[in-house]
């Protein structure tokens, strides 16, 4: 049986789209199971006016079931298991014994889903988790946008009901294209669904009109020997604002082909929703993409499109000469009027919290000029052209090349797929940027919370960490944080004063979350048990260590470490006595121990882990054959207590490279 439900509402955020599709999908097939309904084949679709659920096989009814029940105990008041009998409908003669008490096992006849959907209809509605959501006359509950119309369909027909949380009665109807076919369409099957819906001129699947926006784009362009710049995120925005794209190239005028690549394409992106078009060589081409709703007039409509840029890249225009008719670096003194955070200064002061902890000239240049294009005309109107507009204002005014570079590579890395900056200055500032951030604010209290965090800090910490792991190469932490903490109190900024063991803590957890993503929690917690010194460090322990624990030797030794454990249980331990080294499986153990003791400490000084972990596995046939041979707890108490050293002498031994107690068996 087939199962068609849509949602047919006011414009949905395209934002939202993605998620919402998952979310509707997800909430609907959690019912299902809750209720024991068996489906196959489900799916989900959104466009900007409805979102639909489609399950090509669905069961009629929930299953049967046989649900037992525990009463009270035999022997309990007559009252307790009359009241039991009550509440399942049984006699005594139908319940069982076990253990001591009542059992019953009371049949559930399933019910048929057209009774059910009324009620699993309006959960959904109810738990979507919609980032903003709006109340209209009539509705019990808030959705994203009014709910205009519910279609449900199951084998062919109407299930109508009323849904408490819209004010809305279900129909077997929907409706096309608002501008070409607004009329009501009836659905009987997904088939005819999909095909009464092209017909009206609407593609209500996200996916489809996403690829029929870049297969448009893409035909085009290579029409005219051109291609477009991909975008993601725009190509996700554009099909999530129309129900049927008509793709077109409209002309920009050649007076502005001389603004930055950067003004251009963030005025096409950010308020148009156009894309940019490059020629064969990969430069700007002075056309742009364009996206409409219903079929484009060449004559009258695309004039519309191309003024309206017109217009935005005038203004762009404006700004840009404005800007530079002003010295960048002058600009500084601006940043005075910008406050950072009431209790951490202004960014001007920022900047020179920068500026002091940078370590050469080149980066205190850099650190000096930063912050200077939030005072610019362009950033003010584009603020996502940060950093950006700071290298294209620096090179034009004669700044050196690899300090204008540092102004717009200090913002990365940006997120978790974001490249980090490749050259030394933008790296340091980068760094020295993101640890003002975390001493500053840890520093006054506030610190992320649950799901908040307004100031970016774990992203800030993130970003810490994979600039670290970028350099590949051995970099203490702490003196960063000591630096900036100085940096803070000579500009008389009072902060807490554990605010360094937080700040690692707090990068520790997200150094931990890090790594959970390649390797299991357990041999995280064994690199983390010490306090984080080097991130760079510590991740190379954390894959040395995998990669011996994925080895047969390594699971080996790992058992043999946890037998140690056993045995060295509330045990005090001493120095081995020589004297008292009574077979030569214990002498040689104690040998091996020895030199692996000095090669593990040399490979460890030298950052090879590999090698490290290669000489701990070498211990595995001193130890067996110590734990084969040798009585550990021998009569004479001397030698058992020697013995028991000795066994403490291999577990520091392994514990130099991580806590390995802290691994499961």
């Amino acid at each position: 049986m087939e199962l068609i439900i849509e949602i047919f509402c006011e414009e949905i955020p395209a934002r939202m789209q993605r998620q919402a599709k998952i979310d509707f999908l997800q909430h609907f097939c959690k019912e299902f199971d809750a209720l024991k309904i068996s489906y196959q084949g489900s799916e989900a679709l959104i466009g900007p006016r409805r979102l639909a659920l489609h399950v090509a096989n669905i069961a009629e009814s929930s299953d049967d079931l046989i649900e037992e029940k525990r009463g009270p105990k035999v022997g309990s008041a007559d009252a307790a298991l009359q009241g039991f009998l009550k509440s399942t409908g049984l006699s005594v003669d139908q319940l069982s014994q076990e253990n001591g008490y009542w059992f019953a096992k009371v049949s559930q006849v399933g019910q048929p889903l057209s009774e059910l959907l009324p009620g699993i209809v309006d959960r959904v509605l109810r738990k979507m988790p919609w980032p903003t959501s709006m109340r209209w006359p009539g509705a019990a509950h808030t959705w994203v946008r009014p709910i205009r119309n519910i279609c449900c369909v199951l084998g062919g027909k109407p299930v109508i009901f009323e849904v408490p949380a819209t004010g809305v009665t279900t129909d077997n109807q929907t409706f096309g294209h608002r501008f070409l076919k607004p009329e009501a369409i009836t659905v009987s099957s997904f088939a005819n669904y999909i095909q009464n819906l092209r017909e009206a001129m609407v593609i209500p699947d996200f996916e489809e009109r996403r690829s029929l926006i870049a297969d448009g784009l893409q035909q085009l362009c290579e029409s005219k020997q051109l291609s477009y710049k991909p975008d993601e995120n725009l190509l996700d925005e554009v099909a999530g604002l129309i129900e049927y794209p008509f793709v077109a190239l409209g002309n920009i005028d050649a007076k502005f082909m001389n603004l930055p690549g950067a003004v251009l394409s963030t005025s096409m992106r950010v308020h148009q929703k156009y894309f940019t078009i490059l020629d064969q060589k990969g430069n700007f081409a002075p056309f742009f993409g364009y996206v409409a709703n219903v079929p484009i007039n060449l004559e009258y409509m695309q004039k519309g499109y191309e003024s309206v840029l017109r217009a935005r890249l005038s203004d762009a225009a404006f700004f840009y000469e404005q800007d530079l008719n002003q010295s960048f670096a002058e600009r500084i003194d601006g940043l005075k009027s910008i406050i950072f955070h009431a209790d951490l200064g202004s960014v001007y002061q920022k900047v020179e919290r920068l500026n002091f902890c940078a370590t050469d000239t080149a980066v205190k240049q850099a650190a000096l000029l930063c912050k200077n294009d939030l005072l610019t005309h362009m950033v003010g109107e584009f603020p996502e052209l940060q950093g950006v507009m700071g290298e294209v204002y620096a090179q034009a005014q004669g700044i050196p090349s690899e300090i204008a570079l540092a102004l717009k590579g200090y913002y990365q890395p940006q997120g978790a797929n974001d490249d980090c900056p490749a050259d030394d200055i933008s790296w340091e500032l980068s760094m020295l940027d993101k640890v003002d951030s975390l001493i500053g604010f840890f520093g006054i209290g506030m610190k992320p919370s649950g799901s908040k965090d307004p100031y970016g800090l774990r992203r800030s910490a993130l970003g810490i960490i994979r600039l670290m792991l970028f350099k590949s190469a051995p970099n203490n932490l702490r003196p960063y944080l000591q630096k900036s903490v100085e940096s803070y109190a000579k500009q008389g900024i009072t902060l807490k004063g554990d605010v360094i063991e937080a700040v690692i803590n707090f990068i520790t957890e997200r150094l931990s979350a890090f790594l959970k993503t390649e390797m299991p929690a357990d041999h995280v917690y064994a690199v983390l048990d010490n306090p984080l010194e080097d991130v760079w460090l510590t991740v190379e322990r954390a894959r040395a260590l995998k990669n011996l624990l994925q080895t047969e030797v390594g699971t080996a030794l790992l058992g043999a470490y946890r037998r140690v454990v056993g045995v060295l249980s509330d045990v005090k331990l001493g120095e081995v006595d020589q004297e008292l080294l009574k077979t030569k499986e214990e002498r040689s153990l104690q040998n091996a121990l020895n030199e692996a003791a000095t090669k593990i400490n040399t490979h460890l000084n030298n950052f090879s882990f590999k090698e490290a972990m290669t000489i701990i596995a070498s211990l595995k046939p001193f130890i067996d054959n110590f734990f084969d041979c040798v009585k550990v707890m021998d009569d004479d108490l001397q030698v058992r207590q020697n013995r028991l050293n000795l066994l403490g002498t291999l577990q520091l031994t392994l514990n130099t490279f991580a806590n390995f107690s802290k691994l499961e068996g």
